[in-house]
């Protein structure tokens, strides 16, 4: 009985992000290995993978100057069409995205496809395709300004570890790609040997959170241009624990609160009430970080009212508790007391 088999295409440049290409063969692999143990092993596809080069190259050079021999070039995908084709990340991939010459093979061969997905910032050359228009879609969270001004009509989902829409997916950065690999196995042979692969690899299943969590906290902010604004910005980030009016910051200002929330807004593109919660919720962030205060005193320091109310607005922003997120980015390795 010949086995069912599910080709996979990794799309691959200089300069690529070597976890991109190497996380997901490593999922296939270990996916392969886990059904050839099953004793229905028969009844499940197994993985067969090849690494493309994007351009007409024979090997590419990956970001730790490690160079891989491939298995083929991008044209030789229109003679043999995979079923899954993953675009990887890496420094070059915006720019390479402008390359018409590299876009447009892209272009006719990505809707022949039965499935595509693009790993980090690999989402720019998907995007660039035309394939994401209308669609769901996230990236790594620093590319995030960047690849909305390039492509306002994909539907940008920045704090997705990785998404569907369709037969498109998309990951956010580096090691999402390996979360989004496990669900690719989890649409192809079941939950079970999606989990039995994490396990293997001692990898999240599930991972807990979202990308947002991985951004870097506002600590050292940029200061803003016009005098009277850098006033009541300096001041807000001053005093975080105290109520902070806009009437105040207005004053401050020497403007009307009409007048100060608009020129504010304009220059920092988040209306001032936002802007204060933002940086309370990043002052929290930080002191999570880099300190060993209780959740009641940097709830305090931050300008909310209970630690409750700031597990909430973690939960909201980040979809992970304080707790969650200390353990995970502290610069201390000691378990810590929590005062509830």
């Amino acid at each position: 009985m010949t086995e069912a088999c599910i080709e996979i295409a990794l799309l691959a440049y200089d300069d690529a992000n070597a976890v991109d290409v190497f996380g997901p063969l490593q999922v296939f692999a270990s996916a392969n290995e886990l059904l050839d143990l099953q004793a229905n092993h028969a009844e499940k596809p197994r993985y067969r993978t090849r690494l493309i080069a994007l351009k007409n190259t024979p090997a590419v050079t990956l970001a730790t100057k490690t160079r891989v021999l491939c298995d083929g070039v991008l044209a030789d995908l229109f003679q043999a069409l995979p079923h899954t084709l993953l675009m990887v990340g890496g420094t070059p991939a915006p720019q390479i995205s402008q390359d018409l010459n590299l876009i447009q093979p892209l272009r006719e061969l990505v809707p022949q496809i039965p499935r595509v997905a693009s790993v980090c910032s690999g989402a720019f050359l998907l995007a660039a395709t035309g394939a994401l228009n209308d669609r769901r879609a996230t990236t790594h969270w620093k590319r995030y300004t960047e690849f909305r001004q390039r492509f306002p009509e994909v539907n940008l989902d920045i704090d997705a570890l990785f998404t569907q829409d369709g037969k498109y997916y998309c990951s956010a950065g580096v090691t999402a790609g390996i979360d989004l690999t496990l669900q690719l196995v989890q649409d192809d042979c079941g939950q079970q040997v999606a989990l039995e692969t994490a396990r293997q690899m001692v990898a999240f299943y599930h991972r807990p959170g979202g990308q947002n969590q991985f951004s870097s906290p506002v600590n050292g902010r940029r200061e803003l241009q016009h005098p009277a604004l850098r006033k009541a910005q300096a001041y807000i980030h001053q005093h975080l624990a105290e109520p902070l009016e806009v009437a105040r910051l207005a004053d401050l200002a020497a403007m009307s609160v009409r007048n100060f929330s608009r020129q504010f807004s304009t220059a920092t593109g988040l209306a001032p009430s936002r802007y204060i919660a933002q940086a309370r919720l990043d002052q929290a962030r930080w002191l999570l970080e880099s300190s060993e205060l209780p959740l009641t005193k940097i709830a305090q320091q931050c300008g909310f009212p209970s630690s409750e109310i700031l597990r909430r607005k973690f939960m909201q922003a980040l979809n992970v508790t304080p707790a969650d997120y200390r353990k995970r980015f502290s610069v201390y390795t000691e378990e810590f007391a929590y005062e509830s």
